[in-house]
Order: structure tokens, then C-alpha cells, then sequence
């Protein structure tokens, strides 16, 4: 318990650090504070499943995020030498046809969807499984385009930022009746991390784009807003899955939508707390998995095919050789539970050399995010730093370089700056 309150108050002085800094906003003390904060959750141990950690485990650990704290603040001081400070071109010019093109492919991706399956996940009995016969069997571009919400939404709310004082009112109804219509259709995926994206994404271009004006005040509404939206998200929706899925099952007036999670996991919380467990399990578990992963694997195991089987379904329509890297996940912890944080993949493909590089890796790319944003800041730029400021909030659930919706969106990235870039040369 003293180990709980002393990694949670280190992990809330880093937080108000990140917040309130003379340079606000960095990600060195975004990432030390929900690492501090996820410590110190998971020494509560409130299920008989997970056992006490190593003293291996506490010096990997305290090894790791020193690395990434040091090259951090080295390659910051470099990139500041070498990134030149340019005028801000923040400018919603061209952004609207961005955001009608990706609004309706997204509704002809959903329509198909529907169309196909007579259903959406939340319209069915079996939301969970709903989801995930819609990525078995729907071309990966479509799935893709039914779920663009999760981009042209914070897109969508970044240009109301930017163009509030330029823009007529028919139009700020449009583009807010467009946002209102992209949250439902991401409600009917009944999916957390499309939600929680959405949210974060907002949140940290906000951040970002008020930097120099935001006071304390609108950082702290703006702060318990985006905490209270993914907290009531991250309980609501598996709660909503587990009724829809289960109500039948249930006698009237006695479920409880957390009764489930509760049993398999072993916690014993009073019932009017089970709402929590969702929130302990993220921290606690996959820090137990990637302790006992790294203990099953003992050092390199997959030598990059780990990593690079997220391309996997890119190269089979190619009928190549498949990377096909199969984590015995059985063995290692629970089946139910299959993530380990973003640094098992580097130690399971190349042991503690993969870890460590890792942390060095990570700290440079994120240094120059920072100070790119901050000495060019831009749409591209200002997207760039609050999705890679959600892909580091992940980093204790999952590695977000091994999903394929991170390249696909740094693509499409990449084509909308693409088509800002020639529509302002050609006028």
C-alpha cells in the first residue's frame, strides 16, 4: 500500500508538471506520469492471479525509463539546434472538402456494412462478436473507411478552432452536425478505443494549439473533461456489451454488467464498486503480463517477425510469406488477456538490446514531435503531436506500431497535407 501512494502522488506531481511547466506539454512528463501512476496501481494487487514482482522486473524497469528520460532531453537539445523556427501557417483553407470526402465514405462504408450484415455491433445480440466478424469478413479499406470518424471528428473540431471568428453560423452547424453524426456512428461500434481516440485527439490539439494562450483554468476544464469522458467510456460501453450480450441470461432487476469481468479476474470489490475493475485491470494486468512475459521468453525469441506481423495482411494479398508470430499467450498469463505494454514486442523479438534501444528510439522520435510542433506549427504538425500523444497514453496497454490503423492514418496524413500543399500553390 505505501508503494500505491507513493508512485501515484510521483505520477500526479509529473502529470501538473506535464500541465503547468514553463514548456508545457512534453511528452517526457506525459509518459512518466502514467507510468508512475500504472506503478502504483498495480501494487495493489487486488487479484489473487497476479503475484509479486521481481526485483528483475523493478530494474528493468527503472533502467528503461531512465534511457528514454536521458535520450529524451539529449535529442531535444539536438532537434532545437537543427529545427529552425518558421511563421505559423495554422489555416482551415481546403479542410472542409477534406472533411466531406472522408464524412461520406464513411457513411457508404457503414451503409455497405449494414447493408451486408442487416446489423451494427451495438444493434445486435452479440456486440463483441459482431465486432469481430465485421473485420473478418469486410475488405480492410472499407472497415477502415467506416471507422474514418475517429480522424475527420478531431479534424472537424480543429477547424471550428481555427476558423471560429471566419465561418458562418450555418456552417459551424454543419460541421457540428457532422461530429454529432461520426459519434454515432462510432457508438455503434460499441468500441472504447475509437472513442477514447476521438477524446484524446481533441484534447491534446487543443493543448497544443492554445499553448500560448491557455491559462490555467481553461487547461484544468479542459483536463477533467477529457479524464471524465474516458473514464465514463472505459467503464460505460463493456458494461453495455456484457448487458446486451447477457441480459437474457440475468434475472430482472439483478444484473450487474461488471459481474462477469469481476469472476474471471478473481477481484473481489463490493458490488457497487465493480465499475473500477475495468480501470485497475488495464495498468495491473498488462504490467503482470510483461513481467511474466519477459520471464517466459527470457531474452530474443522472434528476431523482428513479431513486429513485423502487422503487415501481415498487407503481404498475404501479395501471397508472400507470412511473419505469422504467434505469442503463447496460454502460457505466459491469462488467454483472455493478450497485451504487455509497448515494450514487450521489442524485448520478445530482441530481448533486453530490443528493450533498451527501444527506450532510446522512443524517447528521440517523441523529442522531435515536440520541438517541430513547437517551431513549426502547422494542421500536420499539430495532428502529429496529439496522435502520437494518444499512441504514448497506449503505450501501457498496447505498442500502436503493431496495429495497421497507425500507418493507414499516418498515410492518410500524409495525402491530406498533400492536397493542402497543392490547393494553396494553385491559388
Amino acid at each position: 500500500m505505501l508503494l500505491f501512494f507513493i508512485f501515484t502522488l510521483a505520477g500526479i506531481i509529473s502529470g501538473l508538471y506535464y500541465l503547468f511547466a514553463v514548456k508545457k506539454f512534453q511528452f517526457n512528463w506525459l509518459l512518466l506520469s502514467l507510468w508512475l501512476l500504472a506503478i502504483g496501481i498495480a501494487q495493489l494487487r487486488l487479484s489473487p492471479l497476479e503475484k509479486p514482482w521481481t526485483w528483475q522486473f523493478w530494474l528493468f524497469l527503472s533502467a528503461f525509463w531512465l534511457i528514454f528520460l536521458s535520450a529524451y532531453h539529449l535529442t531535444e537539445k539536438f532537434w532545437s539546434k537543427k529545427i529552425t523556427e518558421k511563421t505559423s501557417d495554422i489555416n482551415g483553407s481546403g479542410l472542409e472538402i477534406i472533411l466531406t470526402i472522408l464524412s461520406m465514405l464513411s457513411i457508404a462504408a457503414n451503409i455497405y456494412i449494414f447493408l451486408k450484415f442487416q446489423t451494427l455491433p451495438l444493434l445486435s445480440t452479440i456486440p463483441d462478436k459482431m465486432r469481430f466478424i465485421i473485420n473478418r469478413e469486410v475488405f480492410g479499406p472499407i472497415e477502415y473507411a467506416a471507422l474514418l470518424p475517429r480522424i475527420y471528428i478531431p479534424l472537424s473540431f480543429f477547424y471550428l478552432l481555427i476558423t471560429k471568428e471566419k465561418i458562418k453560423k450555418w456552417q459551424k452547424y454543419l460541421v457540428s452536425a457532422n461530429i454529432f453524426l461520426g459519434l454515432l456512428i462510432l457508438i455503434a461500434y460499441a468500441s472504447r478505443l475509437t472513442i477514447v481516440i476521438v477524446t484524446l485527439l481533441c484534447y491534446f490539439g487543443y493543448l497544443m494549439m492554445k499553448i500560448k494562450a491557455i491559462n490555467i483554468k481553461q487547461t484544468i476544464k479542459a483536463t477533467i473533461a477529457a479524464g471524465l469522458i474516458v473514464l465514463v467510456v472505459s467503464t460505460a460501453i463493456p458494461a453495455i456489451r456484457q448487458f446486451i450480450t447477457y441480459r437474457d441470461y440475468q434475472y430482472a432487476g439483478q444484473y450487474n454488467p461488471f459481474s462477469y469481468i469481476s469472476q474471471i479476474s478473481e477481484i473481489s470489490l463490493p458490488e457497487s464498486l465493480q465499475f473500477l475493475i475495468p480501470l485497475y485491470l488495464v495498468p495491473s494486468f498488462n504490467l503482470q503480463a510483461l513481467m511474466r512475459g519477459m520471464e517466459f521468453y527470457g531474452g530474443p525469441h522472434f528476431y523482428g517477425s513479431y513486429t513485423l506481423s502487422v503487415f501481415d495482411s498487407l503481404i498475404k494479398l501479395f501471397h508472400l510469406p507470412l511473419f505469422n508470430a504467434q505469442v503463447d499467450w496460454p502460457g505466459i498469463f491469462l488467454p483472455w488477456w493478450v497485451t504487455a505494454t509497448f515494450i514487450f514486442g521489442y524485448f520478445a523479438d530482441f530481448g533486453l538490446i530490443g528493450a533498451i534501444s527501444a527506450a532510446a528510439l522512443w524517447g528521440g522520435l517523441l523529442s522531435l514531435i515536440y520541438v517541430w510542433v513547437n517551431r513549426r506549427p502547422s494542421l500536420l504538425s499539430i495532428m502529429f503531436f496529439a496522435y502520437f500523444s494518444f499512441v504514448s497514453i497506449m503505450t501501457i496497454y498496447t505498442n500502436y506500431f503493431g496495429r495497421e490503423e497507425l500507418y493507414l492514418d499516418l498515410a492518410l496524413f500524409g495525402i491530406i497535407l498533400l492536397f493542402l500543399k497543392v490547393r494553396t500553390y494553385s491559388h
